[in-house]
């Protein structure tokens, strides 16, 4: 009797496509418990009733998401006039009404003085922010009375894309991490004397995962080993800004064994505060600092 040799899951990264419902934790302990995995997280939580991307990290990848510089995301959504939930989405309860209706001009004119470069949001009462060590969402189910902090985020780009009568209107948004779309939608309504909340919430992109190449996660929960390795995605896909080192193996080796490699042609204090991708040949061996041409590991891989 020939036993066959248990198939072991690679490092690398899944784009997973989310539909709405799940839970970013509830993917992520599905794929754990399916396919036996020890080392798993998911890169940028997407809130139950969003879909859309959701990058997760295996293995090695895991040790990479600190690492990631290209953190921005798009989202299309959808701004619902005239009425304000206590989740800011269209899960929550109406706790206000306004029969004020926002004209496309004053849309426009709201979203170029007051939502473009650096700006401050207070993400939901429901939402995974921590007060005094628990969540935010915790705290409001049990009607407890709080105020979340003021957060400054980054928006790059907000496009009205169309508007679907008068009670609806829906948006393109291009921010960087920790912006609450939801949030987004509440203070976007205020600034135009009305109220509003957000449904339909697609995130399209986050880092260089897009929803043209995400998968489906029912399909992806359905897949044997074989097949998810097959579409595992390198354990550096999300560092494609970083540059690259390649070393022989003897001084990849060297790194691994926690001893320094000078290299005379980066002795230079220009690249000194800066991250580098250390390979041998196309795998990833560690990200590392430069000083004085000594390459410096942050992070060592086992590849």
């Amino acid at each position: 009797m020939i036993i066959k040799p248990e198939i072991v899951i690679k490092s690398g990264w899944l784009n997973i496509f989310k539909e709405e419902g799940y839970t970013s934790t509830k993917i992520v302990r599905s794929l754990k418990k399916k396919f036996k995995i020890k080392k798993i997280g998911h890169y940028g939580t997407l809130d139950p009733l969003a879909s859309g991307v959701l990058p997760i990290a295996i293995g090695e990848a895991t040790k990479t998401i600190r690492f990631i510089t290209n953190n921005e995301k798009n989202y299309t959504f959808i701004v619902n006039w005239g009425k304000e939930t206590d989740t800011c989405d269209n899960e929550g309860k109406v706790v206000n009404e306004t029969s004020k209706r926002p004209s496309e001009k004053e849309v426009k004119e709201i979203i170029d003085k007051y939502f473009i470069g650096e700006i401050f949001q207070r993400p939901p009462l429901f939402s995974a922010v921590k007060i005094n060590g628990k969540r935010a969402y915790e705290l409001a189910r049990q009607n407890i009375k709080f105020e979340t902090s003021l957060k400054k985020i980054k928006v790059f780009k907000f496009n009205l894309l169309e508007t679907e009568g008068k009670n609806s209107s829906k948006f393109f948004i291009n921010c960087g991490p920790g912006t609450y779309v939801r949030s987004i939608a509440r203070d976007i309504a205020k600034k135009l004397g009305t109220l509003g909340y957000a449904s339909d919430i697609i995130r399209l992109k986050n880092s260089y995962f897009t929803i043209i190449n995400a998968i489906n996660f029912q399909e992806i929960i359905n897949m044997n080993k074989i097949a998810l390795n097959d579409i595992m995605l390198p354990v550096d896909f999300a560092l494609k800004n970083i540059q690259e080192i390649k070393l022989e193996k003897e001084y990849a080796d060297m790194l691994k064994n926690g001893k320094l490699v000078f290299m005379k042609r980066y002795n230079t204090k220009k690249i000194e505060n800066a991250y580098f991708l250390i390979k041998n040949k196309s795998k990833l061996v560690s990200i590392a600092n430069l000083k004085k041409g000594y390459i410096i590991p942050r992070r060592n891989f086992n590849n």
